[in-house]
């Protein structure tokens, strides 16, 4: 049962736990989605996930700033950036990887990288698969593009997952 402050319209710690989780699941299955139907991720949706860690800074009681994310959040945009430069990576997905590294100190750091790397293999697989099978059609022959945004998005939710919700999300359960 979900219990407010003095009764009506305002919302616990517990409800605002909720409502970040909501917000972050989602914009993650919708940049998925969106990489998915056309390889694009719109800037708006790491932008949200930006904006929503800032905001849950703010919140937080604490004046420790979370310096090990900021970290994790710059050397994944210069990695990201350096990819997108090689053309291995696009633009979306590396300022998509950096926005959800963020959301993780260097205990994470290694999970997320694993999640989203295991993700991405499975992803390239069934990939293979669907072009191999013909299920999914090429709008060029040399076309060999995979929406890595679905990779970074599972690999994200799986870190969530595995490290507990409620310590990604401190300090608002």
């Amino acid at each position: 049962m979900v219990r407010t402050l003095s009764g009506i319209g305002k919302p616990t710690l517990m409800n605002l736990f909720y409502i970040y989780l909501t917000i972050w699941t989602v914009t993650l299955i919708i940049a998925a989605i969106s990489d998915l139907r056309a390889f694009r991720i719109p800037n708006v949706l790491p932008a949200i996930l930006i904006l929503l860690f800032c905001l849950k800074q703010i919140m937080d009681s604490s004046t420790a700033v979370p310096w090990e994310n900021i970290a994790h959040f710059g050397v994944a945009l210069v990695i990201g950036m350096l990819l997108f430069s090689r053309g291995w990576v696009g633009g979306g997905d590396a300022k998509l990887y950096a926005a959800v590294a963020l959301w993780f100190a260097a205990n994470g750091a290694v999970a997320l990288l694993f999640f989203t790397t295991i993700s991405g293999a499975l992803l390239a697989f069934l990939f293979i698969i669907a072009r191999l099978a013909g299920l999914r059609k090429n709008v060029a022959k040399q076309d060999r593009r995979i929406p890595y945004g679905v990779a970074i998005a599972a690999g994200g939710i799986a870190t969530a997952a595995f490290l507990g919700w409620s310590s990604v999300f401190a300090n608002l359960s």
